[in-house]
């Protein structure tokens, strides 16, 4: 199993991860408090599903951007200003004001550069900015 498969096992009810490598004390210890209701995850696990649950959160986010949104998105990229975008899209200023502000509210950043950055480092590929 990789990490989202684990990812995917506890969102289908599963009440705890066991490695097969782990001592037969702790697996006592697993089955202990799977039975009193708690969840078990082996410490080794935990990691790998905080980085799978990132990846998908970035990748549902990516899905949630608008047509508009990603040309817009695509205009910043290549160096645009509001005016180009807007004489390039044939929309409005305020559209693109509007869809810049949605963009920086899904990424989480304030500035243009900051947008590209994590376009970039996040997205790139995703929303077809780099190949």
């Amino acid at each position: 199993m990789n990490d989202a498969d684990y990812v995917r096992a506890l969102g289908l009810g599963v009440c705890g991860i066991f490695l097969k490598h782990s001592s037969p004390e702790l697996l006592v210890q697993a089955i202990h408090r799977v039975m009193a209701g708690e969840t078990w995850i082996d410490q080794r696990c935990i990691q790998g599903l905080v980085k799978a649950v990132e990846d998908e959160s970035r990748e549902a986010r990516k899905n949630q951007l608008s047509e508009r949104e990603r040309d817009v998105l695509k205009g910043v990229f290549a160096g645009l200003s509001n005016k180009e975008i807007t004489a390039e899209l044939n929309i409005s200023e305020a559209s693109v004001k509007s869809a810049l502000q949605q963009l920086f509210m899904k990424t989480g950043v304030r500035t243009r550069s900051q947008l590209v950055r994590v376009a970039l480092e996040e997205y790139g590929t995703a929303w077809g900015l780099r190949s």
